[in-house]
């Protein structure tokens, strides 16, 4: 389980940190592209620690580089056109994070099903 929302959840933050960046030219819509940004930062924050403690460093080493770098990429026009999905992808995100902080907690408690 926190694998598979691990995983799930830095995709999202890196396409919607790469949405973001590819609609930076001319955003029509400033609140929404506040929140993405909110939830994908907030989501790759808890996301990294949450990976750290049920994973290890590695993989969650890796996965943060590859969602920055993704982040820095230029995309084509067709890429910024995809802009318009910024906000539930963001929000898909800070869900996978808590997602993954629910199977962290449980492997903390000892729960089982963690």
């Amino acid at each position: 389980m926190i694998l598979a929302a691990f995983l799930i959840g830095m995709v999202l933050c890196g396409l919607t940190l790469a949405l973001i960046r590819a609609e930076d030219g001319a955003p029509d819509d400033k609140f929404g592209s506040a929140v993405a940004m909110f939830s994908g930062w907030c989501a790759f924050g808890m996301l990294l620690m949450a990976g750290t403690y049920g994973l290890g460093l590695v993989l969650p080493a890796l996965a943060g580089a590859a969602v920055l770098m993704a982040r820095t990429a230029k995309f084509s026009t067709a890429f910024s056109s995809l802009a318009q999905y910024k906000l539930p992808l963001g929000v898909g995100a800070l869900v996978a994070s808590v997602i993954t902080w629910m199977g962290v907690l449980n492997l903390m408690e000892e729960l089982p099903n963690g």
